[in-house]
C-alpha cells in the first residue's frame, strides 16, 4: 500500500518544519502509521542502544526490554533490509519474542553515514512490528520515506552548522555613560517576570495519579457450597477452564449417605407395613382405620429418601456455565470444615474484563464517572490498556500491606485482548488545576500533616 503524494508531501513538511531531532523522530515513528499500519516502531544504535520508541518518551536502557532489544538488534546487525520473525533468530532471543514484540518485524537499517556534528538518526536502524505479513510494496515504500527522512535529518543538521553573520548594522558605538539610559524591559525586568512567573503559576494543567491495578473480572459467579460439611477435595487448579455441569469440588458425603441408607431401610419398613395392613383391610374392619396411618407413614418415609438422595447429589459443587476458575490457595481446601452458603472459588468468563485499580487515600481527589483511566504493563510499556472510571468507592479499604486505598473500576474502551490477572501501573487523569496548585498539593499535604495547621 503506497502513499500518495499528498500522504508524503505532509510527511515530508512535517519532517523540515521539525525543529529538535526528537520532533524529527516523533514524525518517522509515529505519524508514518497514518498512511502504513503498524504496532510499534522503534530506533536502534549501535552505539547509543535505543534512540527513540513510539508510544514513549523515554525507555529504560537498562531495564530488561531495552537488553533484550540490544540483544536481538546486534544478533541481526548484519541481516539485510526486509522482514525477519522469531524463527529466524537464535532460540534464547527467538523465546522471548512473543513476550515484548508482535510477531512480523521489519528490519530497515541506516545507510552508515552519521552526519558530521554527531547525530545517530542517519545511521540508526529502523524496526517496524505488526501481526500481519509485510508486503513488498510496503517494505518498498518504507525503504523510500527513510531515504528521505535521512535527507531531512542531514539538512536540519547542516542548517544547523551554518556560520552566523554579524549584523553590522545593529552595532552602534557605546554611549558616555552619563547620558546612557537603559531600555525599559530592562528598568522592570523585575516586575516583568513576577507577572510572567505569575502567568505561569496560573496556567492550567491536568492535574493526574498513579496506582497500582490489575484486570479482574467484571460479573464473577461466586460458587457456593449448598450444605454444611467438610471439604473433601477440589477437582480443579487454578487458572482451569471448565464446562458447564463440571464437578470443580466435593463435600465428604458419608454423613448423608448413612442418613440415605437408613432412610431407605425405612421406608422398606413402611412399605411392608402398608402392603401388609391393605391385605388385612379386605377382610378386617380394624385393619381399614389403620390403612391411612400406614399409607401416610409410607409417603412420608418416601419422601424423606428424595430429599435426601438430594442432598447427597448436592454434596459436588458443579459449574454452572464455562469459564475460568479463580480460587487462593487450592492445597488449604481439603479438610476444611464449610457452612452452607460459604464462598469456594469463583468462575469467570475470560473477555469480560474490567480495570481495578486502588488509589492510596493520600493522593485521593474529585474523580467524575467517565474520567481516562490507562494501564500500562511492564511487558508492554508502549501499548497502554484504555478504561473510563465506572466506580469510586467512598469507603477506604484495608490493603494487606495494611494500607488504605479507595476501590476504583474502569471499564474497558474496546474488547479484552490482555488475560485476567495482568498487573500494572494505572494512570488516572483528573481536573484540570492550576500549575501552581499541581506543584504544591504534596508538599501542603505533608506540611498540614506534621503541624496540624
Amino acid at each position: 500500500m503506497k502513499p500518495s503524494s499528498d500522504q508524503l508531501l505532509e510527511l515530508l513538511r512535517a519532517a523540515a518544519a521539525a525543529i529538535t531531532p526528537a520532533e524529527r523522530r516523533f514524525v518517522l515513528l509515529n505519524r508514518t502509521r497514518e498512511w502504513l499500519p503498524y504496532e510499534t516502531a522503534l530506533l536502534w544504535h549501535p552505539q547509543r542502544g535505543i534512540v527513540a520508541h513510539s508510544g514513549v518518551t523515554d525507555v529504560d536502557r537498562l531495564g530488561p526490554y531495552a537488553q533484550w532489544i540490544d540483544r536481538l538488534a546486534r544478533h541481526l546487525a548484519d541481516h539485510p533490509a526486509g522482514p525477519v520473525n522469531a524463527g529466524q533468530v537464535d532460540a534464547p532471543l527467538g523465546g522471548d519474542w512473543a513476550q515484548w514484540w508482535p510477531s512480523q518485524l521489519l528490519w530497515l537499517p541506516g545507510d552508515g553515514a552519521a552526519t558530521a556534528d554527531g547525530e545517530p538518526d542517519a545511521q540508526a536502524t529502523w524496526l517496524l512490528l505488526r501481526d500481519l505479513p509485510w508486503m513488498p510494496d510496503e517494505q518498498a515504500a518504507l525503504q523510500d520515506w527513510q531515504r528521505l527522512w535521512r535527507q531531512s535529518v542531514r539538512a536540519a543538521a547542516a542548517h544547523t552548522r551554518r556560520p552566523r553573520l554579524i549584523n553590522l548594522s545593529a552595532w552602534r558605538a557605546p554611549r558616555d555613560a552619563g547620558t546612557a539610559r537603559a531600555p525599559a524591559w530592562q528598568r522592570h525586568r523585575g516586575w516583568i517576570a513576577a507577572a510572567a512567573l505569575l502567568l505561569a503559576a496560573c496556567l492550567p494543567v491536568r492535574l493526574t495519579l498513579r496506582a497500582p491495578g490489575e484486570l479482574v473480572p467484571r460479573e464473577p459467579t461466586v460458587l457456593r457450597v449448598a450444605l454444611e460439611g467438610t471439604v473433601q477435595r477440589l477437582r480443579v487448579e487454578p487458572n482451569q477452564v471448565v464446562q458447564a455441569g463440571q464437578v470443580v469440588a466435593e463435600l465428604d458425603d458419608a454423613t448423608q449417605a448413612s442418613r440415605l441408607q437408613v432412610a431407605r431401610q425405612a421406608l422398606a419398613t413402611a412399605e411392608a407395613e402398608w402392603r401388609q395392613t391393605s391385605q388385612l383391610a379386605l377382610s378386617d374392619a380394624r385393619a381399614k382405620v389403620q390403612l391411612a396411618a400406614a399409607q401416610g407413614k409410607h409417603e412420608e418415609r418416601t419422601t424423606e429418601v428424595a430429599y435426601l438422595e438430594q442432598q447427597v447429589q448436592r454434596t459436588a459443587l458443579l459449574a454452572p456455565h464455562a469459564g475460568v476458575v479463580l480460587v487462593d490457595d487450592p492445597g488449604s481446601w481439603s479438610g476444611r470444615t464449610v457452612s452452607a452458603g460459604e464462598a469456594v472459588m469463583r468462575l469467570a468468563q475470560p473477555q469480560d474484563q474490567e480495570l481495578e485499580a486502588w488509589l492510596p487515600v493520600g493522593d485521593a481527589i474529585d474523580l467524575a464517572p467517565g474520567s481516562s483511566m490507562q494501564l500500562h504493563l511492564a511487558s508492554r510499556p508502549g501499548d497502554p490498556v484504555a478504561a473510563t472510571l465506572r466506580l469510586y468507592a467512598y469507603e477506604a479499604e484495608r490493603r494487606p500491606d495494611g494500607s488504605y486505598a479507595y476501590r476504583l473500576r474502569g471499564q474497558l474502551a474496546g474488547p479484552a485482548r490482555e488475560r485476567l490477572g495482568a498487573r500494572g501501573t494505572v494512570r488516572i487523569d483528573g481536573p484540570r488545576v492550576p500549575l501552581i496548585y499541581w506543584v504544591l498539593r504534596r508538599p501542603l499535604a505533608a506540611l498540614r500533616e506534621v503541624t496540624g495547621l
